[in-house]
């Protein structure tokens, strides 16, 4: 297919490019080329993305585990590959209590079964878990140009998908961790990409692409799915009953039906999910997890008030879930103000390579000329509005509306190359000027991270920056006691002012056949019984919050 003139006007082409170099005028209509070719371009992205950061490992490395969440997908991982949905709880599980994951009624990671899944194909198949989150962040920035396709000019739509991989697909903690985001952006991009083909192409049959979309982002992140199946199916709905004249016989086949019967299979599956970890089919791992542990409930929303404080067996916990959690609970509520302008930085922060980029997408929606941009507007807001009453923010909050947020960025940019005030084209020198200072901004990005020998400080959250030492010292220990002969059992001892973002009371599913095993201390009268039980382990005290962190042999003469 070839595109018209005038839609590459303002993008790049102009009636001087024939005056360019040769290899540069190739270059663009090879751009061009693979831009009209909408299955092509997005296997390009697929391949670019995957090929990016195989490169780029000799400086930024598989990652290693260092926040609470992490380590829980991993035990679900692991807890698949063993061929199961829950493992049962361990007779000592108060030694083994730590975040995000349950000790009761099974030994469970709290969230929903699609991330752990992810992890648990790459352990199995490939010996890695990290191998399912560098896939399915390919996929997910394949699925990102597919989605701009429906919505935008194709040379528009790949460029989007080029940026949108190098920022994020690439050196975002989305592919450096093992976080949820590209299975969220991924489920995302296929439902909205799925909403313009039905609503603007009359494409019934992407139906099942929509319903397959929420069904991802619902597998993963459910208070997600219910927003953006709330948002798109209500476009969906306005359009159907005001805009098409196609009998309502024939919607509810082609479009209402199928969809159905993919969300119901969904539904089925998350209750079976939900029976086999917490016993009920209606009740979620989280909604036990909150139960149990936490005081800031219904998902860390500031709108609901504090619950009642449980009996924590061990003080790291309390310290989390009371003083820290109840401090940022109370923040929200007294700065919500204040609190969403943060939230709104951070993710242009981490979308974008220079913050300033933030200004013409909040500018330009007050000119909302076309239906897609009047569409693409109010998804926006509907992020936005889903993150505000939340007490923290991560960008994978965000996830499924990734796309929307490079949509509009394109939007703006159409609409800038036709300004022409007093004749002069100032709009179009001022598009092609954000185009670059983006352009510069990801090679910056590229630079720094080769320069400083990889990390994660990408923009991926104080959090996760700060946890980066963290990670190496349990890595260093971990490496010291393989090299030792038999298994092993680690009792952690925290000092009082311990950080409890820094933890180290993680497991597999299969605890008594670790080679360690990471317990909490507890007391001469906990640690008596514990210990007989592990007696043909050797048996370490380890004191992390010593610089470095202390393994030394475990006195187990006065537990006796």
């Amino acid at each position: 297919m070839t595109i018209p003139n005038t839609e590459l006007a303002g993008f790049g082409a102009t009636e001087h490019t024939p005056q360019l170099g040769q290899r540069l005028a190739g270059a663009y209509h090879a751009y061009q080329w693979l831009a009209s070719r909408e299955l092509l371009a997005c296997a390009f992205i697929l391949i670019l993305t995957l090929g990016l950061r195989a490169a780029l490992l000799p400086w930024l490395p598989i990652p290693q585990p260092m926040v609470h969440d992490e380590f829980s997908y991993l035990l679900a991982a692991d807890t698949y590959v063993h061929g199961r949905l829950a493992n049962p709880p361990h007779p000592f599980w108060e030694h083994f209590e730590t975040f995000q994951e349950l000790q009761q009624p099974t030994y469970s990671s709290k969230y929903q079964p699609l991330q752990g899944l992810v992890l648990a194909f790459g352990q199995r198949f490939f010996g890695e878990p990290w191998i399912g989150v560098y896939l399915s962040a390919a996929l997910m920035c394949a699925a990102i140009c597919w989605m701009l396709q429906g919505w935008i000019a194709p040379e528009w739509a790949l460029l989007g998908a080029l940026f949108f991989t190098l920022r994020v697909g690439v050196l975002s903690y989305w592919m450096n961790s093992y976080f949820p985001g590209a299975i969220a952006g991924l489920g995302g991009a296929l439902a909205l990409g799925a909403l313009i083909r039905i609503w603007r192409r009359q494409q019934f049959g992407h139906a099942i692409t929509w319903a397959v979309g929420l069904t991802i982002v619902a597998l993963a992140r459910p208070y997600d799915a219910a927003v953006l199946a709330s948002a798109t199916a209500g476009i969906l709905l306005f359009w159907l009953i005001r805009k098409v004249h196609t009998p309502a016989k024939t919607l509810w086949l082609r479009v209402a039906l199928p969809a159905a019967a993919i969300l119901t299979l969904c539904a089925v599956g998350i209750g079976y999910n939900n029976y086999r970890v917490t016993g009920h089919v209606l009740t979620l791992p989280d909604q036990v997890f909150e139960r149990e542990y936490a005081v800031v409930r219904m998902g860390a929303f500031s709108i609901f008030s504090l619950g009642h404080e449980p009996a924590y067996h061990h003080a790291a916990m309390r310290m989390l879930f009371v003083d820290a959690s109840v401090k940022l609970w109370a923040y929200a509520r007294n700065h919500p103000v204040v609190l969403m302008f943060i939230k709104l930085y951070l993710l242009d922060n981490f979308f974008f390579p220079f913050w300033p980029l933030l200004i013409p997408l909040l500018l330009c929606p007050y000119d909302l000329n076309t239906p897609e941009e009047r569409a693409t507007a109010l998804l926006l807001f509907v992020a936005m509005a889903m993150i505000a009453p939340l007490v923290t923010n991560q960008p994978h909050y965000v996830a499924v509306f990734a796309g929307m947020v490079y949509l509009r960025f394109l939007q703006t940019l159409t609409r800038l190359r036709s300004w022409h005030p007093s004749g002069k084209p100032l709009g179009p020198a001022l598009s092609a000027a954000l185009v670059a200072v983006l352009a510069m901004g990801l090679c910056f990005n590229f630079f720094s991270l080769i320069h400083n020998g990889g990390g994660r400080d990408f923009s991926s959250g104080l959090l996760l920056s700060q946890g980066a030492p963290f990670a190496a010292d349990r890595k260093t220990v971990i490496e010291e006691l393989e090299k030792l002969p038999r298994h092993h059992l680690v009792l952690v001892r925290y000092a009082p002012e311990h950080d409890p973002h820094k933890e180290w009371v993680f497991n597999g599913a299969d605890i008594n056949s670790s080679l360690i095993v990471w317990a909490r201390e507890m007391g001469p009268a906990q640690d008596g019984p514990f210990l007989q039980y592990f007696h043909n382990r050797r048996i370490w005290l380890l004191e992390p919050d010593r610089s470095p962190p202390q393994l030394t042999p475990y006195a187990t003469e006065a537990v006796q």
